[in-house]
């Protein structure tokens, strides 16, 4: 990997960010279905709403909001709100951009956010500063959220599917400004079509891009969302109990008895069960990218996987997002270069991980960062990667791909930017896997797995010399796990260690959890796997080693063993430091 100068930036920035998700179930539903073309679109005010009639006029854009019919639930409404550009000249066209939000959130319907959860999604879906720069955006409701009736499909292709192509497809029939061209992957008189969004509001845009048939998405910019639900939610095979109880507890009225069955089956083995593993996999990228998944449709899904089609993609991720690490990111990116896009990663700071708004937003229990030290402040710049901002990026990056503006997005730094802090970055051409390579000691670490999630053992294994350093990118693990004591009461699967890497700076006696990012190793035996990845700037003298718990409640309550029984750990890690 060539990597380039640091970059710092020292603006100050009040933020915090929480993105949610969350688990739900599948309905069948009518995916044949098309909209017709119906009247010019009105206002609630009862305003008619076109746009200038003579070529040059100029008028202001406005926002309103519609109600379009789903292809489902019996044509129950679809909640949409229109933003045209802010100003429209009669005879020219605008680009699109749909906006999505997070789980539990409703759309935005304001130039200027008003609630909590609106504001926790500025950095990633700024829609004031795309209006503003003459796109048009069409926000709307999920399924099951705002004014968008039924039950909660967690993006599934035969429900929010069919729902976002109805809205798509209603921008077509009734809004004249609309801007065609040539698509990203060849295709002509294609609608210039953008997506923005996090978390859930990251999802659909995966989704469509799978199952739209006219592929019309040109450029999408899906923020710290998913790759591989099960990975998400299961990584190492061991649920991830804290996330799944802050995200689901409560709403299992809303979701499909299908899935909130498959969800609590999982929960009673704390491992992922054959039934749910199918239903994430569906609503996953990772749905369309992985080969060794196969060809075809799981058993009775109407969409079988297909090569997806070109994109140019805009990926946000931050490597403190505990809910969706680096890796997913990663992968996401790694799937889309190869259909002949412009891909980029631009990691921030903020992510599932925000102790402020995860407060606001009622999630106070869900897994934060301990470590006052390495948690970003709250006055910091949290989505700033190589002086640049998320939002700056967003729309460098629809310029040249849905305005055609060429080498308006070479200023994004990258084509990977991964920030080590608030103000400090760096720039790559590809994540890397491991690096340095990290021998524990031959008498390996001894773990106790109980309940006491307190105790860590850390083995110190480097020291960073003279000069500035660089922990960045997917640490590789390759270890033997092994009972010290007779573990005759547990089966071999029932053992499971939570491991990651440590950072103690040069001076302190304390150690802390890089970005907070814990991975479980499950069973006894050899284990060659990659830990999430972590982005940590290293001063001289500053250490790093291997932290491993037998427990750990912040993150995976109530897996803990019994009795408590010792095991030992043996093997190396590569880090990739610079």
């Amino acid at each position: 990997m060539h990597v380039n100068p640091r970059h710092s930036n020292h603006v100050r920035w009040l933020s915090g960010a929480v993105l949610l998700l969350a688990l739900s179930a599948c309905q069948s539903s009518d995916p044949s279905g098309t909209f017709p073309t119906g009247p010019a679109p009105v206002a609630r005010d009862g305003q008619a709403l076109a746009s200038p009639v003579e070529c040059g006029e100029r008028r202001a854009g406005r926002v309103y909001d519609v109600s379009i019919p789903s292809p489902l639930d019996a044509g129950a409404p679809i909640g949409a709100t229109v933003f045209e550009p802010a100003f429209l000249t009669g005879c020219e066209s605008y680009p699109l951009v749909l906006s999505g939000a997070g789980f539990g959130s409703k759309r935005a319907r304001t130039l200027v956010p008003t609630d909590p959860d609106t504001l926790a999604f500025l950095p990633f879906a700024p829609v004031a500063a795309l209006v503003a720069a003459g796109y048009g955006v069409l926000s709307f409701d999920h399924i099951g959220h705002g004014e968008t009736a039924g039950l909660i499909g967690l993006q599934d292709p035969e429900r929010e599917g069919q729902s976002v192509l109805r809205v798509v497809d209603w921008a077509e029939a009734n809004l004249d400004w609309l801007a065609y061209g040539s698509g990203a992957g060849g295709e002509t008189d294609n609608l210039k079509l953008g997506a923005i969004g996090p978390s859930y509001g990251g999802m659909y845009q995966y989704m469509l891009l799978g199952i739209d048939p006219q592929n019309r998405l040109d450029a999408i910019v899906p923020s710290v969302t998913t790759y591989d639900m099960r990975y998400s939610l299961f990584q190492g095979d061991v649920i991830k109990q804290r996330w799944v109880d802050a995200l689901f507890d409560g709403r299992e009225d809303s979701m499909s008895p299908a899935l909130v069955q498959a969800l609590q089956a999982s929960e009673a083995q704390h491992r992922l069960g054959a039934a749910l593993d199918a239903e994430l996999e569906y609503r996953s990228l990772a749905y369309w990218c992985d080969a060794a998944s196969g060809s075809g449709a799981l058993p009775g899904r109407a969409y079988p996987r297909r090569p997806l089609p070109a994109v140019n993609a805009l990926i946000l991720q931050s490597s403190r997002d505990t809910l969706f690490d680096l890796n997913e990111a990663t992968r996401s990116a790694e799937c889309l270069v190869g259909n002949g896009g412009d891909v980029r990663l631009f990691t921030v700071q903020i992510g599932h991980n925000s102790t402020g708004l995860l407060t606001v937003l009622g999630l106070s229990d869900s897994p934060t960062d301990p470590g006052i030290v390495y948690q970003p402040d709250i006055t910091s710049t949290g989505f700033i990667c190589g002086g640049m901002t998320s939002i700056a990026a967003i729309t460098a990056f629809f310029d040249e791909h849905l305005k055609g503006q060429s080498g308006a997005a070479s200023a994004i730094p990258g084509p990977v930017c991964l920030s080590l802090t608030a103000i400090d970055s760096l720039t790559a051409e590809q994540v890397q896997r491991g690096g340095m390579s990290l021998s524990l000691p031959d008498a390996g670490i001894p773990v106790q797995l109980g309940s006491d999630d307190a105790v860590a053992q850390t083995q110190a294994l480097y020291v960073q010399g003279i000069g500035r350093g660089a922990l960045a990118g997917i640490p590789l693990l390759n270890v033997t796990l092994s009972p010290d004591d007779a573990v005759d009461a547990l089966s071999a699967d029932e053992v499971i260690v939570y491991v990651g890497v440590g950072h103690r700076r040069a001076g302190l006696l304390s150690w802390d959890l890089v970005d907070n990012q814990l991975t479980a190793i499950c069973g006894l035996g050899t284990h060659r796997i990659e830990l999430s990845g972590v982005l940590e700037p290293l001063g001289p003298g500053d250490e790093l080693g291997l932290m491993v718990y037998g427990a750990n409640d912040n993150q995976y309550p109530g897996i803990a063993t019994t009795p408590v029984v010792s095991v030992r750990l043996r093997g190396e890690i590569a880090l990739p430091l610079f």
